[in-house]
């Protein structure tokens, strides 16, 4: 994991274990590459409702995403067997991920819970709550930090339509928003 700023660009490279549609290992290189952006969304543990929930409503409308040129890659702070069971449970039209922080995880299981990310940490440490959402731009084969949503409650995560406008303004306006209410032109 790469997370890098040059002037006011940010970018963020990763490479993680996928369990959904595509390949078994998933790259930003190879998101960047395939799309226009990539809405990556960060779930708080295995057994949260909240994020099984919507990562089906995200699957029922994958459609309105993909139209836009958008990637949506939710990404669990758990132990690629168990993301296993949400893409067969909810039969995922897109990539799910695996990034289990090396802490309490032994070989194929994890003994605690720490709900710890390890590439995706930095976005982790900068949403007061999961679940949250990290939408990115592809520029070059690259991810480049668009922006972070996530509130103080984990109910606080944009809903489907807020995530889709939030792509329409940045293709309409060109603005980077990389948290905290910061913009940059893009």
């Amino acid at each position: 994991m790469t997370d890098t700023t040059t002037g006011s660009d940010r970018y963020f490279d990763f490479e993680l274990d996928n369990v959904g549609a595509g390949s078994a290992t998933l790259t930003s290189e190879r998101l960047a590459a395939d799309h226009d952006y990539v809405l990556a969304v960060l779930l708080r543990n295995h057994y949260c409702p909240l994020c099984r929930d919507l990562v089906s409503r995200l699957a029922d409308h994958y459609g309105e995403f993909a139209t836009r040129g958008t990637a949506v890659v939710p990404v669990l702070p758990d132990i690629r067997e168990r993301a296993l069971v949400w893409h067969r449970r909810y039969e995922l039209p897109f990539p799910m991920l695996a990034d289990p922080t090396d802490d309490g995880v032994d070989d194929d299981r994890r003994d605690a819970p720490p709900d710890e990310f390890d590439a995706f940490a930095p976005f982790q440490r900068t949403i007061p709550s999961l679940p949250g959402v990290v939408l990115f731009e592809c520029v070059e084969d690259r991810l480049r930090i668009v922006s972070r949503h996530g509130g103080p409650k984990p109910q606080d995560v944009p809903t489907i339509d807020a995530l889709v406008d939030r792509i329409d303004v940045h293709r309409d306006d060109g603005t980077v928003d990389v948290g905290d209410g910061v913009r940059a032109d893009g």
